[in-house]
């Protein structure tokens, strides 16, 4: 409880203490640095009113010089230290409230450049998304066609393999139809050779036959004509009369 009697002094030295111990504590509040409203605090400050206030206010009489101080003066004062004391904590409050208002404001300011930067990045993936996409499909339909070529460069390679193993199968059989054809023709030539040989000495043989055939006729043509010529000229023998040294000589004398 407040004493009755209080000097004038004293009041406004308590008045001013009051004032002194809300100035301290006001920075002690806006120290905070601008963190969020705490909504705890909100609740508990102490209920003030400006309307209140006001009426306290008007209760005191204006234009008295000496006042002298009272239980109800004192609690007077208490309840405007108390709403000085509300009003500086709404005012550290309210510049938390803007700080924080701020800050977010900020913050928003930020976050939508983030996300324009994002969506900008977004729209530059979406795009490289799609030119690679492109390019997937053109390598996927350069690697269709590479297939595709490459099923008929292989169905090409069998055609060649098989063809390659009838020619190589023609081959064999020329060779071996060349093979024979050799042996026949050696078989030939041993036949031809064996018939020329044959009809070489049937050729000597008649020949020599017929020499001797051609000779015996010349000789009795000869003899026939020599006997019509002894015969026409009256000679009887043949054998003529040759005398003795000569028929040596004659004998002697070499054969033409």
């Amino acid at each position: 409880m407040v004493p009755d009697e209080v000097a004038p002094g004293e009041t406004h030295s308590a008045v001013n203490v009051e004032a002194s111990n809300l100035e301290q504590e006001s920075p002690s509040v806006a120290s905070s640095g601008g963190d969020l409203v705490n909504d705890a605090f909100c609740t508990s400050a102490s209920p003030f009113s400006y309307a209140e206030l006001e009426d306290k206010l008007k209760q005191i009489p204006p234009g008295l010089t000496t006042v002298m101080p009272s239980a109800k003066m004192f609690e007077m004062v208490e309840s405007l230290v108390s709403g000085l004391r509300g009003m500086a904590n709404q005012y550290d409050l309210f510049t938390n409230l803007l700080r924080t208002t701020d800050y977010m404001k900020a913050f928003a300011t930020r976050r939508k450049d983030t996300e324009d930067q994002l969506c900008l990045r977004l729209e530059e993936a979406e795009a490289n998304l799609s030119t690679v996409r492109e390019d997937n499909e053109a390598l996927r339909a350069d690697l269709a066609e590479a297939k595709s070529r490459k099923e008929s460069s292989i169905a090409r390679l069998h055609e060649a393999e098989d063809e390659i193993g009838r020619l190589r199968g023609d081959v064999r059989q020329l060779r071996t139809e060349a093979s024979i054809e050799k042996k026949q023709k050696e078989d030939l030539q041993l036949r031809l050779t064996a018939q020329k040989e044959e009809l070489e000495r049937e050729f000597a043989a008649e020949r020599r036959s017929l020499k001797r055939t051609i000779k015996s006729k010349v000789d009795d043509t000869f003899i026939f004509g020599y006997r019509c010529c002894m015969k026409k000229n009256g000679i009887n023998r043949d054998v003529p009369l040759i005398p003795s040294g000569e028929e040596k000589k004659l004998h002697d004398k070499p054969a033409p």
